[in-house]
């Protein structure tokens, strides 16, 4: 039940359109009001004064929807969080890799069944893919906890197998179910596995300054340096002025953009980052 509350509340169709029963609210208890106070020959002055609350909160709303999905607006707003950490200097090679997971599935039973990988996961694990192949003396710690009957950190690996990856360089982290338990999880294999840093974070742009803060300070005490590495960037670049046209794939991305807000500030308030 909460776990369907915080989706409810999270989905910008939700949130406009309980913006919308309140702004028809307020109009309505307005003019309800106004009629009782007013009488026949101040009626033209009520209906104006109506006109000009309905027009306001007629603007209210268009302008909520518009800062939902319309491109131009939504794409800088990802830029935000994306941008800090795309330019900067990653680790050198031959450095191990950690891969966080961006979603699989619920309803996945087979190790193998990398179709049930979320976009973000499968971009992740690509990247992911792609290095440990060039890099062939390097770990890869792959984290991600049980959505269903199989972990995400099992169907990553598999997925690595399947593309090449040596099985022996693979360590699993199959415990975590949040980012903060994903860093204190992975900083305990760290120390047991006896591997040094540094070591290159593998995620999502959006969600790499939730992960690298909370890697950091995880692991402030020890001599590992964590280095970013930004992978299904999301915030389109060169986005026209005019582009103010709504559209569904704007709508979707300020979804993940306002669960990675609200995620931020949650992880400020309890002190993780």
């Amino acid at each position: 039940m909460t776990s369907l509350l915080k989706a409810w509340l999270l989905d910008p169709l939700v949130l406009l359109f309980l913006l919308s029963l309140l702004l028809t609210s307020v109009l309505l208890i307005g003019k309800r009001r106004g009629s009782r106070r007013a009488g026949r020959a101040r009626s033209r002055i009520r209906t104006r004064g109506s006109n000009r609350r309905g027009l306001r909160l007629l603007l209210v709303w268009i302008s909520a929807f518009l800062f939902c999905s319309a491109p131009v607006i939504v794409n800088p707003l990802i830029a935000t969080l994306e941008n800090p950490y795309l330019e900067v200097p990653a680790c050198a090679a031959g450095s191990h890799l950690v891969v966080l997971g961006g979603g699989v599935d619920s309803r996945v039973v087979d190790a193998s069944e990398f179709g049930r990988m979320g976009n973000a996961t499968l971009t992740r694990a690509t990247a992911t893919a792609g290095m440990a192949l060039a890099e062939l003396d390097t770990r890869i710690i792959v984290a991600g906890g049980a959505v269903g009957k199989v972990a995400e950190a099992e169907v990553i690996a598999s997925y690595l197998q399947r593309l090449g990856v040596n099985g022996d360089r693979l360590i699993k982290e199959a415990d975590s179910a949040t980012t903060r338990e994903n860093a204190l999880n992975v900083a305990g294999l760290l120390q047991a596995e006896s591997i040094e840093g540094p070591v290159r974070l593998i995620t999502s742009a959006m969600h790499m300054p939730r992960a690298l803060l909370s890697f950091r300070q995880v692991l402030a005490d020890s001599d590992i340096e964590v280095c970013p590495v930004s992978v299904d960037v999301q915030a389109l670049k060169d986005v026209p002025w005019y582009a103010l046209m709504p559209q569904t794939t704007a709508i979707t991305r300020f979804e993940m953009l306002l669960h990675e807000a609200v995620a931020l500030l949650v992880y400020r308030i309890k002190g993780w980052i």
